[in-house]
């Protein structure tokens, strides 16, 4: 019986150890079908930003952010980093499977995946992880939103949506927060044709209609505007319950503006920020 005990607390204590290790920088935590890079606030139990770097981008990359971590954890949240694929062979970086390729990894059940260990692993408030993502990454985010909105507490993409056609309906309703630059032109407002003319991005206008069918909300004209420091916010709240709708236009290109991460944790957790 005292040998069992003590294999058993040995067993416990190199899965605490593991769990310790990994999620750096140079570090990934492994699960089946890939990885994720980690950063933790102080406490225990937190929330989480869960960022998908964009088309050719690494989760180290955006560990490295350290605009982005430091603000995170300093509204302590965690930041989740997971890695894409690649999309052809000889791909140094990643990328994520927004167009629901059946050929390609699942990623939308990689996502949950990576949620459901960060939180087993790393203590993350499960309930609490906001999905976001840039440019290719806010593509997926997109998607992930459309198709499975439960899988996360809310949105926020970042220079990316949907492909065209877009869907007829999405699923939901749910909160989003989508974050442009109004003179992208990697990802323009109005969305333009690559690869040849193969595909061609969605037209974010169309897609606001999309979603404010999708959130229920009673107008097509926002409900407030407001200035936010560099940004133009339009919302719609007047939506289902527990469901809104925020577009946040900055006057730069395709980016993640510096104080986005700002941005978005105030708007996810309004009275966090008013304190």
């Amino acid at each position: 019986m005292r040998t069992s005990l003590i294999a058993l607390l040995l067993t416990i204590f190199a899965a605490g150890s593991q769990a310790a290790e990994c999620g750096g920088a140079d570090a990934p935590c492994e699960i089946e079908g890939g990885v994720y890079h980690f950063a933790a606030p102080e406490g225990a139990n937190p929330p989480a930003l869960l960022f998908l770097h964009g088309f050719g981008g690494t989760g180290k990359g955006i560990l490295r952010n350290r605009t982005l971590v430091a603000a995170a954890t300093a509204h302590e949240y965690a930041v989740i980093a997971p890695q894409g694929l690649p999309f052809r062979e000889g791909m140094k970086g990643g990328s994520w499977n927004s167009f629901a390729n059946p050929d390609r990894r699942d990623d939308i059940g990689f996502l949950i995946a990576v949620a459901d260990d960060a939180a087993v692993r790393h203590g993350v408030d499960r309930s609490r992880i906001l999905l976001a993502g840039f440019s290719g990454g806010g593509m997926m985010t997109w998607r992930v939103a459309c198709d499975a909105p439960d899988s996360f507490v809310a949105y926020a993409p970042v220079a990316g949506l949907l492909w065209r056609p877009l869907p007829d309906f999405c699923a939901g309703p749910f909160r989003m927060l989508h974050t442009h630059g109004w003179s992208d032109p990697v990802v323009p407002l109005e969305g333009r044709s690559v690869a040849n003319g193969a595909l061609t991005q969605g037209d974010l206008f169309a897609g606001l209609a999309l979603m404010r069918e999708t959130m229920e909300c009673k107008r097509d004209a926002p409900d407030a505007v407001a200035k936010d420091g560099p940004y133009l916010i339009r919302e719609w709240t007047d939506c289902a319950p527990d469901a809104s709708l925020t577009l946040a236009l900055h006057p730069g290109g395709h980016a993640i503006p510096k104080d986005w991460a700002e941005l978005a944790l105030d708007w996810l957790t309004p009275d966090d920020a008013a304190q």
